[in-house]
């Protein structure tokens, strides 16, 4: 019935509802109250908190709280509603049901055996989650909390309702709950879940830990395993760990004297200098940096490498670089050492080259060439350089090549030999050659190599006299 100025009231199904228009109220029994819509409002309102707590926690602190106003519906109900308790209950449902609470039934309700079902055709709470899947529903506990607190009051002992039969068919939806005296409490089955997740989350936690353990064990394991130093700053060039293999402690500061401090504080200017330009190079484009510096400890200069790559943290952001560093000191000292032996070796091999095939100016314009030992391409080649130089140098008019000192040759060492002699007569002077000995000969006649370019003597000294005292 409408009232006059700006307050409006009716009654339905025995609920009274008024507005007060100029105070922006809405009172059902007197009751402040509020009209929401099921969706998305509501929806929207209760989802965030099921997924924060999980379904079986909001179910049954909703329930809880809906089962302590409990009370209040149960003496409106038998005083007030009814003669008898399920004439009052009925009459309540009517009542709710003008709050879209849901058409409620009672099909079975046996006080001796403690015993009810409560059918309820469109709960609000069903309502409101008619739109999201089944896995995400959490059903209508607070209806459950609601029948729980009423019919244990009813029947005088602990009650408990179990929810059977939801479903929501297109626009309606329908849900049953069987009544029955029961030792389970809301508050008991809450502390028992409560207790669950502590012991599920102390079993994560643990396993968590156990898994960090070992990773931090195979980290350290990994890094005792390195023989480089291994360290890592964070974008200011502060060190934020640190490590230093055994054989290199009496080399480095320990670790307590580096973690927190700067690398201006810990390294020598100039090597801090390069070390903070490839920090801030690495920084800004991503890529990995390499740089070699050299510093004194005790005296001594030590020469080191590093390779600084970025550092990033789980969620993916820069946490600073990572640097590898090597001491190059005893490596860089060891290949000098095989560099300077190589160059020793090399310059006695030049003079045993030497020595071995010696190039002697035995008469003006006459040089010789005695050969000792076996002599393969390599040498053969060394042979013709020496002497084509010698011949350039001292424009000799003949070259006398003495085999007597080489008892066998291959057969490319043979044709080289005739090669020796085109190339001397292409730079106009004659060859001698003397001492050949059978087996060269052999070795020579086999490919053909016979030297067409000299002419052959027995000995040196037929060799030299044929120079010195031509046949008239």
């Amino acid at each position: 019935m409408d009232q006059p100025g700006t307050t409006r009231s009716i009654e339905i199904n025995r609920m009274s509802i008024t507005w007060e228009l100029d105070q922006g109220r809405m009172l059902t029994f007197g009751n402040p109250a509020v009209t929401l819509w099921l969706r998305p409002s509501l929806e929207r309102l209760f989802r965030p908190l099921v997924a924060e707590m999980g379904i079986p926690l909001f179910r049954l602190l909703v329930a809880h709280e809906s089962s302590a106003g409990a009370e209040e519906d149960y003496r409106a109900m038998v005083t007030t509603l009814g003669s008898t308790f399920d004439e009052g209950f009925l009459a309540w449902g009517a009542c709710v049901s003008a709050s879209g609470w849901g058409s409620f039934a009672l099909p079975v309700f046996d006080r001796a055996a403690r015993r009810a079902v409560v059918a309820v055709t469109n709960p609000w709470e069903l309502a409101m989650q008619r739109e999201l899947p089944d896995h995400e529903r959490w059903g209508c506990p607070f209806l459950q909390g609601k029948i729980i607190g009423i019919f244990s009051r009813a029947f005088g002992v602990n009650c408990w309702a179990d929810e059977v039969g939801a479903r929501v068919d297109g626009s309606s939806s329908y849900i049953e709950f069987h009544v029955h005296a029961d030792d389970r409490t809301i508050p008991d089955e809450i502390a028992a879940l409560r207790g669950d997740q502590r012991a599920e989350a102390q079993r994560k936690l643990a396993e968590v830990t156990r898994t960090w353990r070992e990773s931090e064990e195979r980290q350290r394991a990994i890094l005792s395993s390195i023989s480089e130093v291994v360290f890592t700053l964070d974008p200011e060039g502060r060190f934020t760990s640190y490590h230093v293999p055994e054989e290199l402690a009496d080399v480095y500061a320990p670790s307590e004297a580096v973690l927190g401090r700067t690398l201006d504080e810990v390294l020598p200017r100039r090597s801090a200098d390069a070390m903070r330009a490839a920090l801030a190079q690495v920084l800004s484009s991503g890529r990995a940096e390499s740089l070699s510096y050299d510093r004194v400890h005790s005296g001594e200069i030590r020469f080191f490498s590093a390779r600084m790559s970025v550092l990033r943290c789980a969620g993916g952001a820069v946490a600073g670089v990572t640097v590898i560093e090597r001491d190059l000191s005893e490596r860089l000292a060891a290949e000098r050492a095989l560099a300077e032996r190589i160059e020793i070796i090399a310059r006695q091999q030049e003079t045993i080259r030497a020595l071995s095939t010696p190039v002697l100016e035995v008469w003006e314009g006459v040089l010789a060439l005695p050969i000792i030992g076996a002599v393969d391409s390599q040498r053969a080649a060394a042979i013709t350089e020496d002497v084509l130089g010698a011949l350039v140098r001292t424009q000799a008019r003949c070259v006398i090549l003495d085999l007597t000192g080489v008892e066998e040759i291959d057969a490319a060492t043979a044709d080289h030999f005739a090669k020796i002699a085109r190339a001397v007569a292409l730079l106009g002077a004659e060859s001698r050659i003397c001492g050949i000995r059978p087996a060269v000969a052999t070795a020579m006649t086999a490919v053909d190599a016979a030297p067409a370019q000299a002419k052959t003597y027995s000995t040196l000294r037929s060799a030299l006299m044929s120079v010195i005292r031509p046949s008239r």
